[in-house]
């Protein structure tokens, strides 16, 4: 057989010697196709943010607190990556211990007590001063409330001295609260009758059952378990007042006169006096800023459904959430400190090269304006001593960008727009109806306002006889 022709010679060899990939094994050729593709995809996949923030018992105003921070952040920050839970816990003491060990991000705290833990006192004495402590927002009053039962005459603080008095479980925020008090009174745990011990989820049933005649909580209010006492057992409200009181919040500041309102219970036809601390939010300092920042600029911006989740967040303002703590502010909670721009000769545009250039030639058309406006003094005086002119150079241009720098009024610095940070940019509510997590369901009372999701209050929580925050 003749020889083919040059022009098929090519195809002829391509069929007779396959490619490379031929003597490649069958597995191998296989995965090359999806070896590719996953090469094509992302280095790095966004790993879920969970933050846990823990709080205080379900039928306290702690925890439906802690689920409308959930609820917002969820919303708004689910698609983000970042999910929210809420932790039910004993209170302020509880959630310092968790929060040092790792197992919650975020904890609400009571103000004396992040003080006592910042400065290595109270509760906390042996032990080295936290500085790692950092506050985000400052929310609801908690009140320091003297609970008496129907059957005993205690009408005013003195009256309880000798009484059967529960001063809240050793190791509690409560029990720090009123040992603050009892030091101001001049009181001693021995000033009161023996108090026959309770387990620590039915403390309070004494005030019905008859074996207490008063008893210390700290709580926001509305408060669920105060309305279930204050109910079903006819407890009342006594008044916490007087010189040694007014001595006390004087001397620290992390206490300040708070009034329960009138008729928020049962037989409380008037308003209360008494002092009260203030529930914080606070992390630590090795929390990522970006997740701070992200907590700051989701209630920020939803501010006004976060105050109707619960009637105890009624008052909060922005102003009161970001009062001075007696920790410092995490650095999250600042906004992002903008680069200042490079001021090397390499690094300059074209613009304002120009304005450089035009500078000098600026700086004479100046000095000849300022001596043509120079008038002649009144007839009858002499001729003031002639003097160099004062000239003001322009703002250049790598001046006007400059942050903090003030410039003299001129029309480049009249064109120029002041840069705020966004709340919460480029952030839509998700599709979330639900509230927080299964974590939530014990929830709050019924809160006040319903114009959206977000405002929607918490399911009720279950009647428990502990109203601890």
């Amino acid at each position: 057989m003749g020889q083919a022709h040059p022009f098929y010679q090519p195809f002829i060899r391509f069929t007779m010697y396959p490619s490379p990939l031929h003597h490649l094994p069958a597995l191998l050729r296989i995965t090359l196709p999806w070896l590719a593709a996953a090469l094509a995809l992302p280095l790095h996949a966004t790993t879920p943010t969970n933050l846990t923030i823990g709080t205080g018992a379900l039928n306290g105003v702690y925890y439906p607190t802690g689920g409308a921070i959930c609820r917002l952040l969820n919303e708004e920050s689910a698609s983000k990556g970042l999910h929210c839970s809420v932790q039910s816990t004993s209170g302020s003491l509880a959630n310092l211990k968790e929060l040092g060990q790792g197992k919650i991000q975020l904890a609400l705290v009571q103000s004396d007590v992040v003080h006592h833990a910042a400065k290595g006192t109270g509760p906390f004495v042996g032990q080295p001063p936290n500085d790692r402590l950092r506050s985000l927002f400052r929310l609801h009053q908690e009140s320091l409330t003297l609970l008496a039962s129907a059957t005993s005459s205690i009408t005013t603080l003195a009256d309880i001295e000798g009484k059967r008095v529960d001063l809240g479980n050793p190791g509690s925020g409560e029990r720090v609260t009123s040992q603050a008090l009892l030091d101001a009174m001049g009181w001693q745990a021995s000033s009161f009758a023996p108090v026959i011990p309770a387990a620590v989820n039915s403390r309070l049933e004494g005030l019905c059952d008859g074996t207490l005649d008063a008893a210390f909580v700290v709580a926001g209010h509305p408060n669920q378990g105060i309305g279930d006492l204050t109910g079903r057992c006819k407890a009342r409200i006594i008044p916490i007042e007087g010189e040694q009181i007014d001595r006390l919040l004087k001397h620290h500041t992390y206490y300040q006169h708070s009034r329960i309102g009138a008729n928020l219970y049962p037989g409380q036809p008037t308003s209360v006096s008494t002092f009260a601390v203030t529930a914080e939010l606070i992390a630590l300092d090795s929390l990522p800023e970006a997740e701070v920042r992200t907590v700051r600029d989701v209630l920020t911006a939803r501010l006004k459904q976060f105050t109707r989740l619960h009637p105890a967040l009624t008052p909060l303002t922005q102003d009161s959430m970001l009062a001075a703590a007696d920790v410092p502010r995490h650095p999250g909670m600042e906004d992002a400190a903008l680069p200042l721009p490079s001021l090397t000769p390499e690094s300059l545009t074209a613009s304002a090269t120009e304005v450089s250039a035009a500078t000098p030639a600026m700086e004479a058309a100046s000095a000849a304006h300022a001596s043509s406006e120079v008038t002649a003094p009144p007839v009858g005086t002499s001729a003031p001593v002639a003097t160099q002119p004062v000239v003001v150079p322009p703002t250049s241009a790598a001046m006007a960008t400059q942050p903090g720098v003030a410039a003299p009024p001129s029309a480049a610095t009249a064109t120029q727009a002041t840069v705020t940070m966004p709340a919460s940019a480029a952030v839509s509510p998700a599709a979330v109806a639900t509230g927080a997590t299964s974590d939530t369901k014990g929830g709050s009372p019924s809160a006040a306002g319903s114009t959206n999701d977000a405002s929607q209050p918490l399911p009720a929580a279950p009647s428990a006889s502990i109203p601890t925050q």
